[in-house]
């Protein structure tokens, strides 16, 4: 019975944030939003099929997989999470806040047939493999633990629209 309440709090706040993240969106891409935070957090996992069966839809998983991957091809949908997520954090960020910017990559060992997949830099292990580059920015204030993500983005250098690492 106490996991039952714990769940249903659990979802409530998913449905909250995820309603702050997605102000400017329509009624069928908020509710992909909250699934997709919902199913993240309760598989560990962004992987689609894995996100799919958290969500326990009466539907055939490959359905249920099909329409989440449709859904994140939506247009713009990335760029208006984003916007809203550094609307719920401007207010905690302070002329005396750090910004910590962070240029990383993230390796596809196994990958092959990735749309623009690209050569990185693993720092990891120090070697080129397959993968994309990322950029995470945080704020966070000298004597606290708290973050405020604030950025995140991943490119390829092999993307059509890709001009440089600067821009």
């Amino acid at each position: 019975m106490k996991s039952t309440k714990v769940a249903h709090k659990l979802r409530a706040r998913i449905a909250r944030f995820s309603g702050d993240v997605s102000t400017g969106l329509g009624v069928v891409a908020q509710r992909f939003v909250s699934e997709m935070i919902y199913g993240m957090q309760a598989s560990q996992s962004v992987l689609l099929t894995r996100i799919g069966r958290t969500l326990e839809e009466p539907i055939a998983l490959r359905k249920t997989h099909e329409r989440l991957s449709r859904n994140l091809q939506r247009y713009g949908l990335g760029d208006i999470v984003q916007d809203d997520v550094l609307a719920l954090a401007a207010p905690q960020v302070e002329a005396d806040t750090l910004l910590v910017l962070d240029p990383s990559d993230i390796t596809k060992k196994y990958a092959r047939k990735m749309e623009f997949l690209g050569r990185v830099h693993d720092g990891s292990v120090h070697d080129v493999a397959s993968g994309y580059w990322t950029l995470h920015a945080i704020g966070t204030q000298v004597d606290s633990s708290r973050m405020i993500p604030l950025f995140q983005r991943l490119w390829s250098s092999k993307a059509p629209d890709f001009v440089s690492e600067n821009d």
